[in-house]
């Protein structure tokens, strides 16, 4: 018998069965998913590490700015809620206004950095503006740090007891205490 002629297992159609389309169509599914799940979790590995570097970035000008002026910039709003702490690092570490901080002269940012910045924080793609609310510090997420300086009439609410806390909610999109264990902090 030849080969070429068998028949038996065909109906005379060189076309894709439907089990076969099925078949192929879920494959590609599954593997559109896998893809989609690991880019998924390489951004979020990539604006954690981006986060971990812009707090050892701030915690560097925290310090020049703690040995020249013999304290840390202090918030107006010091609770470490909003985006007060934000702004005010901003202000201090680029020398770009002081109405944020505690004791200043009143002027507010305009996105340009003065001569005696301590940390070039927009090279390191730490800083936004927003609605022409005023220019803060970001994380790797887009959101803003949060920070706060030592306050001894409010010691139980500190971490760092002496200097300052500064944190990152990271991907905690709920913000609760509870899921302390994935903010991206310095304590």
């Amino acid at each position: 018998m030849n080969p070429i002629h068998d028949n038996r297992g065909r109906t005379g159609s060189s076309a894709f069965t439907l089990i076969e389309l099925l078949t192929v169509i879920t494959i590609l599914a599954i593997l559109m998913a896998m893809t989609i799940a690991g880019i998924s979790y390489a951004q979020n590995k990539a604006a954690e590490e981006k986060t971990r570097a812009g707090l050892v970035v701030i915690e560097a000008g925290l310090k020049k700015y703690y040995h020249e002026w013999g304290e840390y910039p202090r918030p107006v709003n010091n609770t470490g809620d909003g985006r007060e702490g934000a702004i005010a690092l901003y202000q201090a570490l680029s020398d770009d206004g002081d109405d944020e901080i505690e004791g200043g002269k009143g002027i507010t940012s305009d996105g340009r950095e003065g001569n005696h910045k301590l940390v070039d924080l927009k090279s390191e793609g730490l800083v936004a503006e927003q609605d022409g609310k005023g220019w803060f510090v970001i994380d790797g997420f887009g959101h803003p740090y949060h920070y706060r300086v030592y306050d001894k009439n409010q010691e139980d609410r500190f971490y760092n007891k002496g200097s300052f806390d500064l944190w990152s909610y990271g991907d905690d999109k709920e913000k609760r205490e509870e899921n302390r264990a994935k903010w991206i902090k310095n304590w």
